[in-house]
């Protein structure tokens, strides 16, 4: 555990690495010689040569771990996620702190500090601020949360994430800005190229538009994501999936405020070590022109038709 990088807003104790190790049944010695094989292989690989120059050591660990302990998955994932990455530049690359200030006027997104004890999952808080629901942009929200899902990934130990919106601040407009084919490459770029576990979606102060909200989000997930989204009527019904102990004070825990923790995370997210993170993830992608077996096939991954199907009445 001591070799791990910490970080306070993302709090990680030796029992929440032991348990993510148990899951998978993976020890310390199975971890070294796993990413030794792993490190060797990705040298080898010409069109990923440069990433691997560049990468963390820690962010090879938790990709392994978020490949479920699996040698061979995580080279699988390692090859889809620098390659996905190159081909979705709107939602992953080109990034500086500076371009989110402005997001940051309408809009709370962060990370809870302590993992959920019932599944080990890490929750995100969005929260739209008062008066602001007409500023949402789709777009920013989702650059903005691989921003910071990015940066997690040099602390985080966790087996998943549950991504909680609250909609009390929300109007009609949000609706109308939902934008499902930016959603879709997201949740692709998350779950196939990162091998992000998403174990919910919540839906907290639905308003009277919910049923269509819910309609239009469920056109930008697959069928396992989609089904893993729920609506709460009551903080009670909520408390049942995630734990009170973590989540802030409004939402009946005895955790930070989201607007206190937003502010730790705008101050953390100015820092040099921050800004070295963001430059060096706007390289991590693949050299196409270096692929020894020729230009990769987009349907290794389901891209190829998905975004053109969609409607939104």
């Amino acid at each position: 555990m001591d070799k791990l990088q910490r970080h306070p807003l993302l709090q990680v104790t030796e029992d929440d690495v032991r348990k993510a190790r148990e899951f998978y049944n993976l020890d310390e010695n199975r971890i070294s010689e796993s990413l030794e094989a792993i490190g060797a292989w990705f040298k080898k690989q010409d069109h990923l040569a440069d990433v691997y120059r560049l990468m963390y050591p820690d962010l090879l660990e938790r990709l392994f771990l978020m490949s479920r302990g699996s040698v061979e998955m995580t080279k699988n994932k390692l090859d889809k996620l620098f390659t996905m990455r190159g081909m979705m530049p709107d939602i992953c690359l080109n990034m500086t702190y500076p371009e989110f200030v402005e997001l940051n006027d309408w809009l709370i997104y962060v990370p809870l500090p302590k993992l959920n004890p019932a599944d080990q999952t890490r929750v995100m808080m969005t929260q739209v601020i008062s008066g602001k629901a007409d500023d949402w942009n789709m777009l920013a929200y989702m650059r903005y949360s691989f921003l910071v899902g990015e940066f997690r990934l040099h602390y985080d130990y966790s087996l998943g994430d549950r991504y909680v919106i609250d909609l009390q601040n929300t109007t009609f407009s949000l609706v109308t800005k939902l934008n499902p084919i930016i959603l879709k490459k997201a949740e692709i770029l998350c779950t196939e190229g990162f091998g992000t576990k998403i174990k919910g979606i919540h839906f907290l102060n639905a308003p009277s538009f919910v049923d269509k909200l819910v309609a239009i989000v469920k056109q930008g997930l697959r069928g396992k994501v989609a089904n893993r989204l729920h609506v709460h009527r009551t903080y009670e019904d909520f408390h049942n999936e995630i734990s009170k102990e973590i989540l802030p004070k409004e939402y009946g825990g005895d955790g930070p405020s989201c607007i206190k923790l937003a502010e730790l995370w705008r101050d953390t997210l100015k820092t040099k070590e921050a800004e070295k993170i963001i430059e060096i993830n706007n390289k991590l992608i693949s050299d196409e022109t270096k692929r020894m077996n020729g230009k990769f096939n987009e349907e290794y991954f389901g891209i190829p038709g998905s975004f053109r199907s969609l409607t939104v009445d």
